[in-house]
């Protein structure tokens, strides 16, 4: 043995050990500001109304009570209200919002994680490695985190349902004969348009190409049938809603505007275009990509061709842009933040299933230890140099605290009328909570039901009703 073999292997070891704990280390620091903020949050808008179960600011005797008025005279997604209604008005949002958030969160990176295991067969600590480097890196690229992921209303309407439809689609692409399987399957082919139309709509058309394709490959396309079926009624039930109209009349600002297709079709394509330049996108996708190599190559499995599966995700990219289109023309307007989000975490992961299972070639080529440190000190700077990741370090340092302290102070007031001081600075993923110098303000209302007090009012406030 030379004197260049000792220090190779004992390189070689440095490198294998900073490799395995690299990854972990940037999640688990990157994550801690985020998480932590979670408990510097604090209820705003709507989220007062669905705890007091008020519609309309009037408080309804019973969850399901609240949840038919909303179905019939504002949103149709019934399921979300039942959800949001049942759980703000059990729980005090003053200690529990945080853990709530953090629900929504866990059930999102649980079913990314049973998502990947179940279609890329990857090992449990590995599925959960690539399904926490693709949140994070979402996390990372959000417009405004404020919505998507410290607005319990906001994040459980928008995000609840990605939690529905991965787990739906992973049950459907391995069929059980256990007794509980196909009822599973008909109450989350329910669920998903119960609990958002856009999350409906994509289901639907994404169960429509499978089972074209299990035609094609002439394999027993049962369960896809099957959940279609199911799918399709509840998307029915939810687009035929009387609520659906009625809040299309008042808060759209051009119902369907045909005229101008070519606009919204470009704007979305446009957002398309714009995802795939995201640093933290792309290094996480090159990560999840040489942690699948890493496990074929550990096992000494020879790559699998399965093309119709990356052309399968190419198109589910293509038709997830075009509803994206098609919603900003069926109200006339952009869409908001939240929604955006929503579009960007399901073309992502169309994106990533492209790559694993389009490009074969890749699980042929060798990665050095030193190329995958690499790759992985790029997500790093990625995601510890992004502008959330900054800010989120920001407000922990600076109003994250004083804000949560005084707002839950306000919050633990009864009876009277009530005085919230508007905040000197809010923090940057701090919702505003939009109480008003109006007391008649829907906001101020809800809240006024919460506080069991008489009136509320937003002191010095120069917030506009929203």
């Amino acid at each position: 043995m030379t004197e260049k073999e000792p220090k190779q292997s004992t390189l070689s070891m440095m490198l294998s050990v900073v490799s395995r704990f690299m990854l972990p280390a940037t999640l688990i620091l990157f994550a801690t500001p985020f998480v932590v903020l979670l408990f510097y949050s604090l209820p705003a808008t709507d989220d007062f109304c669905k705890a007091t179960l008020a519609f309309d600011c009037v408080p309804q005797p019973s969850v399901l009570a609240v949840t038919w008025l909303y179905y019939t005279g504002w949103s149709p997604r019934w399921l979300t209200t039942l959800i949001q209604s049942f759980v703000m008005s059990h729980f005090n949002l003053v200690f529990a919002y945080g853990w709530l958030l953090l629900a929504v969160i866990v059930s999102n990176v649980l079913a990314l994680w049973y998502f990947f295991r179940t279609f890329f067969r990857l090992p449990r600590t590995t599925s959960l490695l690539a399904a926490a480097i693709f949140y994070a890196a979402w996390v990372a690229s959000l417009p405004t985190p404020a919505e998507e992921l410290y607005w319990l209303t906001g994040a459980t309407e928008y995000y609840l349902s990605l939690t529905a439809l991965l787990v739906l689609i992973s049950l459907l692409h391995r069929p059980r004969r256990a007794l509980w399987y196909y009822p599973a399957i008909a109450l989350l082919s329910v669920a998903v348009p119960g609990q958002h139309e856009i999350a409906g709509a994509f289901l639907c058309v994404l169960l429509l190409a499978a089972v074209v394709i299990m035609r094609i490959e002439k394999l027993p396309p049962h369960q896809w049938k099957f959940s279609l079926a199911v799918a399709t009624l509840s998307l029915a039930v939810v687009m035929l809603s009387p609520g659906t109209a009625r809040r299309a009349v008042q808060e759209h600002r051009h119902v369907w505007d045909v005229a101008h297709l070519p606009y919204w079709m470009a704007h979305s394509f446009y957002h398309g275009l714009d995802w795939l330049r995201y640093p933290s996108f792309l290094m996480a996708a090159c990560c999840i990509v040489l942690l699948s190599h890493q496990e074929q190559q550990r096992e000494g499995a020879e790559p699998q061709s399965t093309g119709w599966m990356g052309l399968a995700a190419l198109g589910g990219m293509f038709v997830i842009l075009s509803e994206f289109g098609l919603v900003e023309m069926a109200s006339g307007n952009w869409s908001p933040d939240r929604v955006v989000a929503w579009y960007s975490f399901v073309f992502w992961l169309l994106f990533v299933c492209a790559l694993l299972t389009g490009l074969t070639e890749i699980s042929r080529v060798r990665f050095s230890q030193a190329t995958r440190i690499g790759v992985f000190t790029l997500l790093a700077i990625a995601l510890l140099g992004s502008t959330n990741c900054r800010e989120a370090v920001e407000d922990l340092r600076g109003p994250a605290e004083s804000y949560w302290r005084a707002g839950s102070a306000g919050l633990k007031r009864r009876g009277g009328t009530v005085q919230f001081d508007r905040p000197s600075r809010y923090p940057n993923f701090a919702m505003h909570q939009q109480i008003t110098s109006d007391p008649g303000c829907w906001v101020n209302r809800c809240m006024a039901n919460y506080l069991r007090a008489n009136t509320v009012v937003g002191k010095h406030s120069t917030e506009d009703c929203p």
